[in-house]
């Protein structure tokens, strides 16, 4: 059995299908709101606030297919360190974000993650294109 908080090539996998997920999910509901998206032991998740909304059973077909087509798209998955003022005003209008920033000490190292129309906080790392993270369920 592998171990996965050992396995760096499962775990960066992992971590790039749980943005490739967020990314399909705000295509499907773009009020959704993202805290963090961590990987674990069965593999990924994300906590995602969608106001009114709720995600279904039935649905998950549906999050699946986007997921699939934005994979498909090949896009590169970009690293990029900012300033705690310029993640501040990046995600101005996501109170999630604001109280993750918010939470880090002074003199941390902030990055995002940018793949086509998505962005993301996160340490990383990644793949290096939505393509690498077809192969999920």
């Amino acid at each position: 059995m592998r171990n996965f908080k050992e396995d760096a090539a499962l775990n960066t996998l992992n971590h790039s299908c749980a943005h490739l997920m967020a990314q399909a999910v705000k295509h499907l509901y773009p009020q959704a709101k993202f805290w963090v998206g961590p990987v674990v032991e069965e593999g990924f998740y994300y906590d995602i606030d969608l106001g009114d909304d709720v995600i279904r059973d039935e649905d998950l077909a549906k999050i699946e297919k986007e997921m699939k087509k934005c994979a498909k798209a090949d896009k590169r998955i970009v690293r990029q360190e900012i300033t705690r003022e310029e993640a501040l005003e990046q995600f101005k209008d996501d109170e999630y974000k604001i109280d993750l920033i918010n939470r880090m000490p002074e003199g941390t190292h902030i990055s995002m993650y940018t793949q086509g129309d998505f962005t993301d906080l996160c340490r990383g790392p990644h793949t290096e294109t939505t393509k690498n993270c077809r192969y999920f369920k």
